[in-house]
């Protein structure tokens, strides 16, 4: 089917500006460059400056973007739209193709008209995740390419040359993204786009969206792999940096780490070639076999899996190539984690050793010195961990939860800020799984262990993937309490609206009233509170809990971010009459305010950190707090 493309932006016109970009907001440009009207996603860290810049350009007018309530609704809408031959994106975290891969999986094989981009940003490392995937493996599952930039200037030129590719064989590809990527900086060469980009298409029935002799749809699908790996600008995607002499040696990698393998080689005076591989999937193994051959050492540096030591493997021996390789196991490449100059120390010293020396993989070199500033046993900066924010209204709930429960219910917890609740002191929590998970494990727990369980998540999280399990607890009545704590956002990501929230101004949005969708499921015991009644709060809890069957507590608090960023007047901070205080600690052990601190035998109220809340005040036995 041919459709006529909604936006037609000239790539070939010449760069006229260069500016600092985030990677992520390099992503936004790219897609601005494209031609892209159409975009969705879910928050998620590292993804979500992409998805603040997107709301932003939806203000304006200038494309259509919307806060999805998971990523697999991300995901269908954005679909939908390029079915109807308007160029799309959807944004996720890397946990978040995990939710949208359903759809994912099926719309791979009919493909898509306008081009459509699933923009994926893992976290080596889980800075802010439950897990480290590597979604490279997504395409060879999936069938879909996918394709992984280096830099931010990579970025913003990767994107319209796959949209170019995604539309002229109809196939739904991805771009895969990491952290460092996504939150690195650098000089971008782009052309502003102005203009206002349409996202008014057309869907053309066809008999191959509804028959279920899909497998021919497969067929095709393969099909269409094989004449991509041919394409000219399919070849775009690789690079290979040559060494001024004539050399042995070739260094395989991707991604963000290969500024970081530059250097490296730099460094130890490596004197063989880099081969950078931007399309991870498919490989065009005719263009890789031809290039491998001219080599007789082959080493592979990856972060996380060896994905492409294995695929490259296979091609190795397809093609009969007589090289060594060499990979994770004999460099001694960590698995986990996200590989930094240290990481690679030991690496490199195998790289430039003599390889016709096999004591060099059995005994590690001494490893060339880094300067000090990439050495982690050189950094000084203290560690400190993760906590709920100052005046955070969670604490208020953790605080009544705690004294209803005390030491011997098992409390599931979820994803997001309320996850924090886990950390001493405030020690509310026994695990967090995924989005929906605490809630879903809850109905299992209090089965196979005989007692109520309480699980806690929050408002953007149960809409997100709570709402099936609760539906499942009336179902069976299982003997739970789910704590609700509802600050009408997405807070943990910086804000983002949730479907309950009421301070997003969107004439197209509709906030939904929580407590109507949980009576909608068919809890019979809900209560709603505020959470700063902590005392009021803990019978509450005690009645929830005391309920036969399946019982919702929605604890009610604005995020205090939110809050302090809209407020007209200065905080006015709370301070302790130190002739009142009785020095119990409820405030500073049970409550646990970081603005709360024992200073030469008293405790006393920091005055710069202090957001005026009244959460403390409420727990003193004596009021000394005001």
């Amino acid at each position: 089917m041919s459709v006529k493309r909604k936006n037609k932006i000239d790539n070939g016109i010449a760069e006229t500006e260069e500016a600092l970009f985030m990677g992520n907001h390099a992503v936004v440009q790219g897609l601005l460059e494209a031609g892209v009207g159409f975009t969705a996603a879910y928050p998620g860290t590292p993804s979500t400056e992409i998805q603040v810049r997107l709301a932003k350009l939806h203000e304006k007018g200038q494309l259509y973007f919307e806060y999805s309530v998971n990523e697999k609704v991300a995901f269908e809408v954005s679909a939908a739209a390029a079915l109807s031959g308007v160029r799309s994106a959807v944004i996720m975290k890397h946990v978040g193709v995990n939710v949208a891969s359903d759809a994912m999986m099926a719309l791979a094989y009919f493909g898509v008209q306008g081009g459509m981009v699933i923009v994926a940003v893992d976290d080596p490392g889980c800075q802010s995740s439950q897990n480290e995937q590597d979604s490279r493996f997504w395409g060879k599952f999936a069938h879909i390419p996918v394709f992984e930039p280096s830099t931010p200037q990579e970025i913003r030129d990767f994107i319209p040359k796959i949209y170019d590719l995604s539309e002229k064989y109809n196939m739904l590809c991805m771009l895969r993204m990491t952290n460092f990527t996504s939150l690195s900086t650098g000089i971008v060469k782009h052309r502003p786009v102005e203009e206002k980009l349409s996202w008014n298409g057309e869907f053309v029935r066809e008999i191959k969206y509804q028959i279920p002799a899909r497998y021919l749809l497969h067929k095709g699908l393969h099909k269409s792999l094989k004449e991509l790996v041919k394409d000219p600008l399919f070849d775009e995607f690789i690079s290979l940096k040559e060494s001024s002499s004539s050399s042995e040696r070739l260094i395989i990698t991707h991604g963000a780490i290969y500024p970081i393998v530059e250097y490296m080689a730099e460094l130890y005076n490596f004197d063989g070639d880099i081969l950078k591989i931007g399309a991870i999937f498919p490989l065009n193994e005719e263009k890789i076999a031809e290039i491998v051959k001219k080599y007789k050492y082959v080493y592979f540096v990856e972060e996380l899996e060896p994905y492409l030591e294995t695929e490259i493997l296979a091609i190795i021996g397809r093609y009969n190539l007589n090289v060594t390789v060499l990979g994770k196991e004999k460099l001694q490449i960590p698995y986990e984690n996200s590989l930094r100059p240290d990481a690679l120390k030991e690496a490199f010293s195998r790289i430039v050793a003599d390889p016709n020396d096999d004591s060099v993989f059995y005994e590690i070199p001494d490893p060339s010195p880094l300067p000090k500033i990439f050495d982690s046993e050189e950094l000084l900066i203290p560690r400190t961990l993760p906590r709920l924010c100052d005046g955070c209204s969670h604490r208020g709930a953790f605080y009544s939860i705690k004294k209803a429960t005390g030491e011997d219910f098992i409390i599931p917890s979820d994803i997001g800020c309320y996850a924090l609740g886990q950390v001493q002191p405030v020690d509310v929590g026994d695990y967090w799984l995924c989005m929906g998970g605490g809630l879903g494990t809850a109905l299992g727990m209090s089965k196979v262990n005989g007692k109520k369980v309480i699980a806690i998540i929050g408002d953007g999280t149960f809409f997100h993937a709570g709402m099936p399990a609760l539906l499942d607890a009336v179902e069976y009545n299982h003997n739970i309490t789910l704590a609700i704590l509802d600050n009408s956002l997405t807070a943990m990501t910086g804000g983002q609206p949730s479907p309950s929230s009421t301070t997003w101004k969107r004439k197209d949005f509709n906030p939904i009233n929580l407590e109507e969708v949980v009576k909608g499921l068919g809890v019979k015991w809900i209560k709603s509170v505020q959470a700063i009644n902590v005392k009021e709060n803990v019978k509450i809890v005690k009645e929830a809990l005391e309920y036969q069957g399946p019982s919702v507590l929605i604890f009610k608090g604005e995020c205090i971010v939110n809050k302090l960023r809209n407020m007209k007047t200065p905080v006015k901070p709370l301070s302790i009459d130190q002739e009142l205080c009785t020095r119990c600690g409820n405030c500073l052990i049970d409550f646990a305010c970081p603005s709360i601190v024992k200073e030469d035998g008293r405790i006393i109220i920091k005055q710069d950190t202090c957001t005026g809340c009244g959460y403390c005040a409420m727990v003193c036995p004596v009021n000394a707090i005001k």
